[in-house]
Parts: structure tokens; sequence; C-alpha cells
């Protein structure tokens, strides 16, 4: 009687295969990482245009729903209720929406009370900046919406990547004397912007 022969199955990849399927996501990859950064990239600058957008535009309801002046100041570094003494061009430290009794448009002296504030935004990715062309470091509305101090030209802040030269994702944030905030590219911005 002959003995039935034991059937051996193997099971698994080959040298080889195991090569060709790292060489594919060796391939994949480096196709998806440039697209990867961009997107990373668009979203931190979307992310700090909307957030201070939005700050202005809370700033302006705020001032007109409580029938006063409400500010928007950098905030100091290290503290939660002091605007910054000296303006820079960037607000990367952060800013705080308050409500300006005194309606001025300049720097509060000393630190806000609390009740005052009605918001604070604490500093953002350094990769990201928000450069303000004439430094106040303050944007005061007034009880009817519109800014105090800046009647002529109005406000505009840049919102840019900082580790790159050529930025196309670069964006302005532009208030109009009558408080109004829109976003332009940045390009077109200079040469009478078309908001977005």
């Amino acid at each position: 009687m002959q003995k039935a022969g034991i059937l051996h199955i193997q099971r698994g990849f080959t040298l080889v295969e195991m090569m060709v399927t790292v060489a594919v996501l060796v391939i994949l990859a480096s196709l998806a990482v440039p697209g990867l950064q961009a997107f990373t990239t668009r979203s931190g600058m979307n992310a700090i245009r909307d957030d201070f957008s939005i700050a202005l535009q809370r700033a302006r309801l705020d001032a007109i729903s409580r029938n006063t002046c409400v500010s928007i100041c950098q905030l100091e570094a290290g503290a939660s209720n002091t605007c910054q003494a000296n303006a820079t061009a960037s607000w990367a430290g952060g800013w705080i929406v308050f409500i300006n009794q005194a309606c001025s448009a300049d720097l509060p002296d000393e630190a806000l009370p609390r009740e005052n504030i009605v918001a604070v935004r604490q500093a953002s990715d350094p990769r990201f900046q928000l450069i303000e062309k004439s430094p106040k470091g303050i944007v005061t509305f007034d009880p009817r919406g519109t800014q105090i101090g800046q009647w002529f030209s109005g406000y505009t802040k840049d919102v840019q990547y900082t580790q790159d030269d050529v930025n196309p994702l670069a964006r302005s944030i532009v208030v109009s004397p009558q408080g109004r905030v829109s976003v332009a590219t940045y390009e077109s911005d200079k040469a009478g912007g078309s908001a977005q």
C-alpha cells in the first residue's frame, strides 16, 4: 500500500513580491507628500485668516449690539488681559476683543478688567503671520459699527506663510472705514483688491 503524499502549502510573500510592494508604496508616498504639505499650509493659513476675520466681525457686531465701542488689540506675551504696549507689525502673539468704554483709538495703559473682555485668542502657529501694514496695535469700532481713527485708508492686515518667499496663499484682511470686513488676494489687494 502506498502512503498518500503530504501536501505542503506555502503561504506568504516572496522577497521579490515584497520589494515590488515597498517600491510602489514609496512612489505613491513621494507623490502624496507635496500635496499633503500644501494642504496643511493652506489649512493653517485659512484658520488664522478666518479667526481674525471673525474676531473683527464679532467686535463690530458687539459694538452695535451693546451700543458702545469695542476694540481688538495685540495680546501681551504671557498675559490674558493686557494689550501689548508697543505695537508691532506682527500679531502672531494673539489678540483680545474688549469693550472700550473710553471709545479711544489708543492702546489702553493698564490691564483690562475681566468684565470688559469679550474674547482672547492666544498665540498661533509661528509659521503663519498676521502682518499689520502700519502698526497701531488696535482696531476700534464705535456703536454704529464704523472704525475709529482709520477714516481715510481703512485697515489692512496680511496673512502670510513665513517659510515661503513666494506665497500664493497669502491673503489680505481689509476693514473698510465703514467697518465691513473682507478678504482679498494679496496680489490683487495691492492693485485695488478683489474680495473673496
